[in-house]
């Protein structure tokens, strides 16, 4: 099971990366044509992920969470954020990925909306997907030197 969390973290820190890098590169190699056919694929992993990290971070905090009168730490205030990130980029990205799976649903202003929401979409993610991984890469590191 260690192995499986292992290949999780590193697809969501790669993904992280690619997202980003992606971002910078699109106004370098885009042909200023309505289609996008690199990110056309990586929605389709980002979609997977953004489930996975939403995953993560719940039950990370949930590990975390103890009674009220527990004093607030450093890493539950960073779960706490990294949980509220996720799950505010699963509700932006589902909301403008489902929107390019079917354009014409809304058009004009609308449709600009969505263009202009994309690349905060794509940082959040990056942000996201990276914490999450690196997190599942230190939380095997660590369950696997204590044995």
């Amino acid at each position: 099971m260690d192995q499986v969390r292992r290949v999780v973290a590193v697809a969501l820190i790669v993904l992280a990366v690619a997202v980003g890098l992606n971002l910078m590169l699109t106004p370098v190699y885009h042909d200023g044509g309505d289609t996008y056919p690199i990110w056309q694929v990586m929605n389709w992993f980002m979609a997977v992920a953004v489930v996975i990290a939403l995953f993560i971070s719940f039950h990370r905090v949930r590990s975390l969470t103890g009674g009220p009168n527990d004093p607030v730490t450093r890493e539950y205030l960073g779960a706490t954020a990294l949980f509220l990130g996720a799950t505010g980029l699963i509700i932006i990205f589902y909301w403008n990925w489902l929107w390019t799976l079917n354009p014409e649903s809304e058009t004009g202003l609308a449709a600009q909306s969505h263009l202009n929401h994309f690349p905060w979409m794509d940082v959040l993610f990056s942000w996201v997907a990276g914490s999450s991984g690196l997190y599942l890469w230190r939380a095997v590191g660590q369950k696997m030197s204590r044995r």
